[in-house]
């Protein structure tokens, strides 16, 4: 059954902008029609290092290693050589590799899945333990690598195991001199 408009009736569209304009006057007259006043914002002071004003000790000394190009310690070493110190439950199925000193970042390779898994839930203590261990904020990310062997000061004083006599053709197996012909 088709509705037609008639002259009396008004359409859902009619009735939306009347509903509309008595809103907004009524908004005028609580004073919501008022847009809010905006706080300005507050101008930003910039600091100019010129050697009058105070600086912390870590900014100075940053200062003068950056003015005069002098060389930091190398932290990778003192990390890798304080791993045991640093992350003690971890340090004889997770060897720290590696630091990347541009982009604070400790490579470390642990000797399992488990170990994996648990230096990952566990990454930010040993950020956090590693950069009170240096002083001040060496490491900011950690790379953990797939599982592999891990070297322990333990393990790396002792003899590998010897991987046997060295084979050549003449002492290769009937197997491998078998398919070499048929080559």
């Amino acid at each position: 059954m088709g509705a037609g408009v008639s002259g009396g009736e008004m359409s859902g569209v009619d009735l939306a902008r009347v509903a509309l304009r008595a809103a907004m006057e009524a908004a005028k007259k609580n004073g919501g029609g008022q847009k809010a006043k905006r706080q300005q914002p507050r101008p930003v002071r910039t600091v100019h290092r010129d050697g009058r004003e105070p600086m912390g000790l870590g900014a100075a000394i940053g200062a003068l290693v950056t003015e005069r190009a002098w060389e930091l310690p190398a932290v990778g070493a003192t990390l890798r050589e304080r791993w045991a110190a640093i992350a003690p439950e971890l340090a004889r199925h997770v060897a720290a590799i590696g630091y990347e000193a541009d982009a604070g970042r400790l490579t470390v390779c642990p000797e399992s899945s488990a170990w994996a898994r648990k230096t990952r839930l566990e990454q930010t203590r040993i950020i956090e333990a590693t950069n009170k261990s240096a002083g001040r904020t060496v490491v900011r990310a950690l790379r953990i690598l797939t599982p592999g062997p891990v070297l322990t000061a333990e393990l790396a004083d002792t003899d590998p195991v010897p991987a046997g006599p060295v084979r050549t053709r003449e002492t290769a197996s009937d197997g491998y001199r078998c398919a070499f012909a048929a080559r």
